[in-house]
């Protein structure tokens, strides 16, 4: 099943935690808490960043964060538009996104495939790809 947002079936109880989980990582991304960021990615998880730098478990992945978020976050604006959520079975989510990212001196913008896995009730980020893309630039 495929969920695009503004339909009603994007409204199901997966798709509002799925959306409230992007919503925390925003938040947190603000407070440039790499502690909050994290804490909804799986010990085993595996993530792609942007420049291609792929960071295999938690541990891997939360030092790079903290990097990020102590010193090279500051004046940096980004969220999440998620496009649609597809559950390819009842625990794994697939959530295709842009995230815009807006600076001083200019904008760019992210696309993300990032799977999803429900345990305990609850989702985490199992695997993560990030690509960039040419954004507008600010006027």
């Amino acid at each position: 099943m495929t969920v695009q947002p503004g339909t009603s079936t994007f409204q199901s109880d997966d798709a509002r935690r799925i959306t409230a989980l992007f919503q925390e990582l925003e938040s947190a991304f603000t407070e440039q808490n790499a502690v909050r960021f994290d804490r909804r990615f799986t010990e085993d998880v595996v993530f792609t960043a942007v420049d291609g730098t792929r960071f295999v478990g938690w541990e891997a992945l939360h030092a790079y964060h903290r990097e990020r978020f102590g010193g090279h976050a500051d004046g940096i604006e980004t969220w999440y538009e998620i496009e649609s959520i597809t559950f390819p079975s009842p625990d794994v989510a697939v959530v295709f996104f842009r995230q815009p990212v807006a600076m001083a001196q200019h904008r760019r913008e992210n696309v993300g495939t990032w799977v999803l896995v429900r345990r305990d009730g609850k989702w985490y980020v199992s695997a993560g790809q990030n690509t960039g893309v040419v954004g507008a630039s600010a006027s």
